[in-house]
């Protein structure tokens, strides 16, 4: 490492600058809401309980949907797979769950999904709704007490 001090202090502070760039750059990724896409957490945060069921006369599954964890979640994707007596995949359905999941709630769903011996499913996507922050709750304070 050769050179005068001042030379070192100009590197420490070109780094120190990069440094600086990079940390804001990740820091306005990580305010993104969370998302997550498949990576198997879902089954930590949902469960799902489902049956075969038959719309306009076409082979479906249909049930609900829980949301465990301490947020709304939103834009729910969930993902039927079609089953072999084998347990191998012969056909995927990727369906929207209308609307949010409040926390310690759940939704109704109905996913058209060609005949199978049986099916899996999971959820596949979905997005925590934040409340905001700010303090209140916009009104509805208490739930629906009843």
């Amino acid at each position: 490492m050769s050179g005068s001090p001042r030379d070192r202090l100009s590197e420490t502070s070109v780094s120190v600058n990069v440094l600086a760039i990079v940390m804001t750059l990740l820091g306005s990724v990580a305010s993104a809401p969370a998302q997550n896409f498949g990576m198997g957490e879902g089954t930590t945060y949902f469960t799902i309980d489902w049956e075969r069921g038959q719309y306009r006369g076409k082979p479906s599954v249909r049930g609900y949907i829980a949301n465990h964890w301490g947020l709304a979640a939103t834009d729910l994707r969930l993902k039927v797979e079609g089953l072999d007596v084998a347990g191998a995949v012969t056909s995927t359905t990727i369906d929207r769950i209308p609307g949010d999941v409040a926390p310690g709630s759940r939704a109704y769903f109905e996913v058209l999904a060609p005949p199978a011996p049986s099916y899996r499913l999971s959820v596949m996507t979905y997005t925590w709704v934040d409340g905001g922050g700010g303090g209140g709750g916009g009104g509805g304070g208490g739930g629906g007490g009843m």
